[in-house]
């Protein structure tokens, strides 16, 4: 498992290499103090899993996440971050990231425990976030069994139930072929679809076309 990171906090950013590097299954590729850093090298270092920092010097993590999100829809992300604030979650969730997590009480448990949650395609949210009644937040089952599907993916699931090819697509989204079959791809391993057909009820049984 490849794992990236863009936070411009030297410390929080060693911490995480050496957590990766300890762990036998991971392997950590990249660092990065400005999303347009990461942003220019996401097509060499190849991560499965990004962490993002939610301030950085140049824009926020969830900025930063819509854009991978729409250009590289494979790559799953987590934020890591001391920020919080009444409505953040819905934003994170929202930008494409599948885990939020609060570096106050994040510890290397429970962010090797993110990364795996994310990397398997399911959604993970720090158990310390409240919502403003204090009450803790908690993922119903569905939303958590639910996987995050992308504006851009909704897009083209839509143009292959209309029996349009990749190529076909790239064209009338004035996107590249191999955008299109990246962002296929990643929906045919969320949704465990095996075809075209299979894609097709899936995204039926989700009401998204």
């Amino acid at each position: 498992m490849r794992i990236a990171v863009a936070d411009d906090h030297h410390l929080i950013v060693s911490g995480l290499e050496t957590l990766v590097n300890k762990t036998p299954y991971m392997q950590f590729v990249g660092k990065y103090q400005t999303g347009e850093a990461l942003k220019r090298d996401l097509g060499v270092i190849k991560p499965d899993v990004l962490i993002l920092d939610y301030y950085l010097p140049d824009q926020t993590g969830t900025q930063l996440a819509r854009f991978i999100s729409y250009y590289h829809p494979e790559i799953k992300m987590l934020i890591l971050t001391g920020y919080d604030k009444p409505g953040l979650a819905d934003e994170i969730f929202g930008s494409g990231c599948m885990g939020y997590l609060l570096k106050s009480t994040a510890d290397s448990n429970s962010i090797l425990e993110a990364i795996n949650h994310i990397y398997d395609g399911r959604m993970y949210i720090d158990n310390a976030l409240k919502v403003p009644n204090q009450e803790k937040i908690k993922l119903s089952a569905e939303a958590e069994a639910r996987p995050h599907i992308t504006k851009r993916e909704v897009e083209i699931l839509k143009h292959i139930a209309s029996e349009y090819s990749n190529s076909e697509i790239a064209t009338k989204l004035y996107i590249s072929k191999r955008t299109v079959d990246n962002h296929r791809n990643s929906l045919m391993i969320k949704s465990g679809a095996k075809n075209t057909v299979g894609l097709i009820k899936f995204a039926m049984e989700l009401n998204l076309i």
